[in-house]
């Protein structure tokens, strides 16, 4: 995935005449998710940083399907279907499915 490094730091680049910022977040995986990923956190450096972005991560790097997952920012679920964009202050959690009952 081009467009993400897993490192700390912030930079920029200039690309079509707009300066574009690396954001650093650190995103908490629970459940599953965390057994399948192998870790509870990981610090992400994101361009332009959205839940699709981040979403487009989790199925590439880690074969995570879209469908199974939940996003939450800042202890609120978010849509995925909205594009919300990210700030390094932001608490990212990616979650498993909500079983009913």
């Amino acid at each position: 995935y081009e467009d993400l490094k897993i490192c700390i730091g912030r930079s920029s680049y200039y690309s079509h005449s707009k300066t574009i910022f690396d954001i650093n977040m650190r995103v908490h995986y629970f459940g599953e998710i965390a057994d399948i990923i192998g870790k509870n956190t990981d610090d992400l450096v994101l361009k332009n940083a959205s839940v699709s972005e981040l979403l487009s991560y989790l199925q590439s790097t880690h074969k995570l399907l879209v469908d199974d997952i939940h996003i939450a920012v800042n202890h609120q679920i978010v849509s995925k279907e909205k594009d919300t964009q990210l700030n390094e202050t932001d608490e990212i959690a990616v979650l498993s499915p909500f079983a009913g009952g």
